[in-house]
């Protein structure tokens, strides 16, 4: 009896330490979102205002570089559907650089929970498969598990598997890099390491927060196009 109270108590502290740990990225999470939808709504009120015959006003110029730069590559990819995918991968670009720089604003980097970084993946492999059923069709979606002969069906399908889990842990791991090796720079000189943190810090948190962003949603876009057919990536004006 002692021992069945003895499981129960663990079963439960486990379950309380779980989701007292996945608080703090919810938590995050949620204060992301909120706060960039109302930037993008007052945003886009105040973009309704500029008249588009005079000169762009300079708060403008790095939100419209962003999205040409987005369009350009997602046609050159995606081809004639890029509007269809444009925002969506807008969005995880935004979305992503703001998780991974959270720290700055005194908040838990959703990124460094490799629960966030997997629902991310999850997010951008069911968009990847959805194209490909949209693109080829759902006989041509199950046929292409059994290119190019049937013999590869098993490879076919651990392969598809393995891009979700492949994307995760890209970025899962390098979020927990840079945190592990500021960690061992503070560890490692002690009150040397003052005045070169700032500089490590924002190597990190900016520099390589871009790098990780590029990679995750590059491969993303990529990982997309694969499944398109090649007359529908030929984008006419």
């Amino acid at each position: 009896m002692l021992t069945d109270f003895k499981g129960e108590g663990e079963r439960v502290s486990f379950w309380e330490s779980f989701f007292s740990k996945m608080n703090k990225p919810i938590i995050s999470t949620l204060i992301i979102t909120g706060v960039l939808c109302v930037v993008f709504i007052l945003l886009s009120f105040k973009i309704k205002k500029v008249d588009p015959m005079k000169k762009t006003p300079l708060w403008l110029v790095p939100f419209l570089w962003l999205v040409d730069l987005m369009n350009s590559f997602i046609k050159d990819n995606i081809g004639m559907r890029w509007k269809s995918y444009s925002p969506w991968f807008l969005t995880l670009v935004i979305f992503i650089f703001f998780a991974n720089t959270s720290a700055i604003y005194l908040l838990e980097n959703p990124t460094s929970y490799l629960l966030v970084t997997f629902t991310l993946a999850m997010c951008s492999f069911f968009v990847i498969q959805a194209t490909n059923m949209a693109s080829n069709g759902v006989l041509g979606y199950f046929k292409s598990f059994l290119d190019p002969n049937p013999v590869m069906l098993p490879m076919n399908i651990i392969s598809e598997i393995s891009l979700p889990i492949s994307l995760c842990l890209r970025l899962f791991g390098n979020v927990i890099s840079g945190t592990a090796i500021s960690i061992l720079i503070k560890q490692g000189f002690g009150w040397f390491s003052i005045p070169v943190m700032p500089i490590i810090n924002v190597l990190f948190d900016f520099a390589f927060s871009i790098i990780q962003v590029a990679v995750f949603v590059i491969l993303s876009i990529i990982f997309t196009s694969m499944k398109i057919k090649d007359e529908e990536k030929i984008y006419s004006k």
